[in-house]
């Protein structure tokens, strides 16, 4: 591809990411992301520590355009364009005076990447695992089989081919169970949460039916009994060295039965760290990890769920606790060696602000379940506080999300209505 495929903002966009690279006497960080707090998190923690950002994306509603931190930069999508966005991606690299560090904040994206390793390494350093190392925990079948090999605690798990295959299985599982997709990141927009329950073996079969007209590769798992549930943001060096660990617990989720982590706290479960390290050095992992552990209060041991092979929804977490993990990377990859951070005894929360209101006020939510009271949520987020997307040096990203969420859900009649309701019976 030829630079000439750039537009006049474009190349002012280049220019002005040089002039400060050049200024600052050191690489700048193309960002490729789809605007979630993960994305975000990234742009935050590199620009505060005064690297240049360019973050990249094929859709312009990206919050992180919207950052004082990064310059922008429409680009192809990945999804339906690969080779057009791998060539767009060279010509920027091209373009750079200072080879660029590139840092992903998806798994589709970062597949993508490794993909094409050897022909975007020629413009940018890449710190992530090689392609065989992350296929491992992307998919999930194979993931499942690492842990069998290696002994590692885990759900039950099956994947079944067909539905005669279902059928048979279905008189032999423990119920409950759950079914989750092996790769998919549109399972949530589809079915409206990370997995679906079945509680008997009709209820398995007609949950099955359902998913797999949608997807291909489906994972049958025992669910995990309790709320125990940790995250471990970790960063292994190019050596498969260990060098900062920040382990969490969540507090909300959102949806409040398999969702994601509306607010967390930091602790230090020796046992979950433990887990996700035996994983990952098992494999030979480098570069950015979260996993994801539970304790299953059925027989009380601590089981790994999943791990992601990059940056995640909490990076401003540990870089708040002093493992700013994307800073790290972008260190080691220039020449620079990194020491182990030791980590932190102080308790600090993690909020995702939008998603702890859903999570909490909406009709199938903490307060209406009962599962909470409106003082225990004002307590529990009491103390030394961090945010997904609330940020005091760079406010416009969550204004206008807070803009959009207000318009959508507060300003509807209905919908207050709602809130007031649930806000009175707590």
């Amino acid at each position: 591809m030829k630079t000439n495929v750039f537009n006049m903002n474009d190349l002012k966009t280049l220019s002005s990411f040089n002039h400060l690279a050049c200024k600052r006497n050191r690489s700048g960080a193309v960002v490729l992301n789809s605007g979630d707090s993960n994305g975000y998190g990234i742009v935050l923690n590199l620009g505060r520590e005064n690297v240049p950002v360019l973050s990249i994306d094929s859709k312009r509603q990206n919050i992180t355009f919207l950052s004082r931190y990064a310059k922008r930069m429409i680009c192809p999508d990945y999804k339906d364009f690969e080779e057009q966005f791998i060539s767009f991606l060279a010509a920027v690299g091209r373009e750079c005076k200072l080879k660029p560090v590139m840092f992903v904040s998806g798994d589709l994206q970062l597949m993508c990447v490794l993909r094409h390793r050897k022909k975007l390494e020629a413009y940018f350093h890449l710190p992530m695992a090689p392609i065989k190392v992350v296929e491992i925990l992307v998919d999930k079948i194979r993931f499942y089989d690492t842990l069998r090999k290696f002994g590692i605690p885990h759900a039950k798990t099956d994947v079944p081919e067909n539905m005669a295959e279902v059928r048979k299985i279905s008189q032999k599982l423990d119920y409950p169970c759950i079914l989750k997709p092996v790769q998919s990141t549109s399972f949530v927009a589809k079915f409206g949460n990370k997995c679906l329950k079945a509680s008997s073996a009709e209820e398995l079969v007609e949950v099955y039916r359902k998913v797999s007209c949608e997807e291909d590769d489906i994972i049958v798992q025992k669910e995990l009994i309790g709320t125990e549930r940790y995250l471990v943001n970790m960063y292994f060096d190019r050596d498969s060295n260990l060098k900062a660990a920040c382990c969490y617990q969540k507090l909300r989720i959102q949806p409040i039965d398999f969702g994601n982590a509306s607010s967390c706290f930091t602790v230090w479960e020796p046992g979950a760290v433990d887990l996700a390290v035996q994983c990952l050095k098992s494999i030979g992992y480098t570069g950015f990890a979260e996993a994801e552990i539970q304790r299953d209060h059925s027989d009380g041991k601590l089981k790994l769920v999943e791990i992601n092979a990059r940056s995640t929804t909490q990076n401003r977490l540990s870089a708040r606790c002093g493992m700013n993990m994307e800073y790290m990377a972008y260190k080691e990859i220039l020449g620079e060696k990194i020491k182990w951070i030791k980590p932190p005894k102080i308790k600090v929360i993690w909020v995702d602000i939008i998603r702890e209101i859903l999570a909490v006020f909406s009709f199938d939510g903490y307060l209406m379940k009962k599962k909470v009271s409106l003082g225990e949520v004002i307590r529990s987020v009491k103390g030394r506080r961090e945010y997904a997307y609330l940020a005091w040096d760079d406010p416009k990203p969550f204004l206008s999300l807070l803009f959009t969420f207000m318009r959508t859900y507060v300003f509807r009649k209905k919908n207050l209505l709602t809130v007031l309701k649930i806000i009175k019976s707590s």
